[in-house]
C-alpha cells in the first residue's frame, strides 16, 4: 500500500484504509476465528455469528495495534472502534459485555 495513502485519514483509527478489511470484514473475521479456535482446540464463543464476529473483531483490533499482549493482559479499546464493531455486528437485545479486567485469582 502507498505510504501516503495509508496516512490519509482524519486521525481516527476507524477511518484508516485497512480498518474495514482487517476489523469489519466477515471473511477476515471467520478465518481469524478459526485460527484462534484451533490454537486453543475449542470454540471460544457460543451463540449468534454477530457475537462471534464482535469478539473476533476486538481481538483483531488489539492484534493490529499491539500485536500480542498475552493471556491476561487486556487493554481498553477506544469507543469509536467499539461503536463501529457494534454497528457492524449488533446484538438484537443491545446486550454487550464491555471491558473487564482479568481475574487475579486465576492461574
Amino acid at each position: 500500500m502507498d505510504k501516503n495513502k495509508e496516512n490519509e485519514h482524519n486521525g481516527c483509527i476507524t477511518t484508516h484504509p485497512w480498518f474495514q478489511a482487517a476489523i469489519l470484514n466477515p471473511a477476515t473475521l471467520q478465518i481469524a476465528y478459526w485460527q484462534y479456535a484451533s490454537q486453543y482446540d475449542e470454540l471460544v464463543v457460543e451463540g449468534r455469528k454477530e457475537r462471534k464476529y464482535r469478539y473476533t473483531a476486538y481481538r483483531q483490533f488489539v492484534r493490529w495495534c499491539w500485536r500480542y499482549l498475552g493471556r491476561d493482559r487486556r487493554v481498553p479499546i477506544t469507543s469509536c472502534v467499539i461503536n463501529k464493531i457494534r454497528e457492524a455486528f449488533p446484538d438484537p437485545e443491545q446486550n454487550y459485555t464491555g471491558f473487564t479486567y482479568p481475574r487475579l485469582d486465576e492461574d
